[in-house]
């Protein structure tokens, strides 16, 4: 059956076959095309990284190994380099890239930064890192610099919420989320080190500005302010405001509910937020969020969405939803729509004409634009 999927796959690529249309949910509001992508699926389960090209080429790592940078342009999808070593993972889904950032790009070069979870030498810990590389767009692409590695190395068998998602602040810098790796001493703040939070990094520096996230799969600077979604344990999914200097609570607090006694790290206190920063908002069962954008507020955008622009968009893995949120000022998110995608929804990007482009867990690449 791989073997005749992947035959599919090749078939289309070749032929240039046009993108397919999902099958109309009821009630939605959002027309979806559709393209295959399978082969960027890290072990066949876990959709891409994700960042759009302001060319429109869109830029994916994965592949079953999670080591391949690919491009899709044109309908065509290309494997552009390689992102790791054999060495630096295992065939294994956590191991998969979290997030591609581009920090600039000209006619020849694109630059990129990619996060992910290496393998330590000896093979028997885990560290998130985030990587310089530079894209010739004639010839293959150059790893660079490193610009940040945990300084927490977690077991192997523990490992899950690594984050890493990236929110370009300039050319020379970087906001950078980082979960808790599933570190059974997450609550030893000094243990932690680098665990669960949000730091503003560069090539030859690294500052913390918040701590006590769990696992923060979006990322989103609207102006000078950075929010960021979060997966609580059972429920308690947050969108937090991010203020320097701020504990966000995790593992003590929590809006959500321990998982069982036999779980990593059990919350002091669940259902409240209390001595601690709280967010914006939260759900209660969980959604499991993804990546956060907002919908441009140009006049080009407006024609597409209408009156919808300068809404957040987050995508979702449980409710295989989008959720579109209003910002009332910088404290307050309302949920204002929620339109069924019908996909575990992996990342989330805008594209250069204003569409919503999606990467899912089923292996396919999602470009979703309002009804007319």
């Amino acid at each position: 059956m791989k073997f005749l999927r992947t035959l599919s796959l090749l078939l289309a690529l070749i032929l240039s076959a046009p993108l397919t249309f999902l099958p109309a949910v009821a009630e939605s509001n959002l027309e979806i095309q559709s393209a295959p992508i399978e082969e960027t699926q890290v072990e066949g389960s876990r959709g891409a990284a994700l960042a759009v090209g302001s060319d429109g080429t869109i830029y994916l790592g994965g592949g079953e190994r999670g080591d391949t940078l690919f491009a899709y342009s044109n309908r065509s999808l290309a494997a552009i380099g390689k992102i790791s070593t054999p060495q630096e993972k295992l065939r294994d889904g956590r191991f998969g890239p979290t997030d591609i950032a581009i920090l600039n790009e000209t006619e020849d070069e694109v630059d990129f930064l990619i996060s992910y979870p290496q393998l330590s030498p000896s093979g028997n810990c885990v560290r998130l890192v985030v990587f310089h590389y530079r894209r010739d767009r004639v010839a293959s692409n150059t790893k660079n610099e490193r610009w940040i590695r945990g300084t927490t190395c977690v077991p192997v068998g523990a490992v899950q919420h690594a984050a890493g998602r990236m929110e370009v602040i300039d050319q020379k810098s970087a906001y950078l989320t980082t979960g808790d790796l599933g570190f059974r001493r997450i609550d030893d703040r000094q243990a932690r080190g680098r665990l669960g939070g949000v730091f503003k990094i560069t090539a030859k520096s690294v500052e913390q500005i918040s701590q006590g996230h769990r696992n923060p799969q979006g990322i989103l600077l609207a102006g000078k302010d950075l929010y960021i979604s979060e997966h609580g344990p059972r429920g308690g999914d947050e969108i937090n405001l991010i203020k320097k200097g701020k504990d966000y609570g995790w593992p003590f607090v929590t809006l959500g509910a321990p998982y069982g006694p036999g779980d990593y790290i059990r919350p002091s206190s669940s259902g409240t937020h209390e001595g601690f920063e709280k967010p914006l908002i939260a759900w209660v069962p969980s959604v499991a969020p993804t990546e956060l954008v907002r919908i441009p507020s140009n006049t080009r955008s407006t024609s597409i969405w209408r009156g919808m622009k300068g809404q957040m968009v987050m995508g979702t893995l449980a409710e295989e939803s989008l959720i579109f949120l209003s910002l009332e000022g910088k404290r307050a998110i309302k949920e204002v729509n929620r339109e069924y995608i019908g996909e575990r929804i992996r990342e989330l990007d805008v594209g250069p004409n204003s569409e919503l482009i999606a990467t899912t867990d089923s292996g396919r690449l999602l470009f979703i634009t309002p009804k007319n």
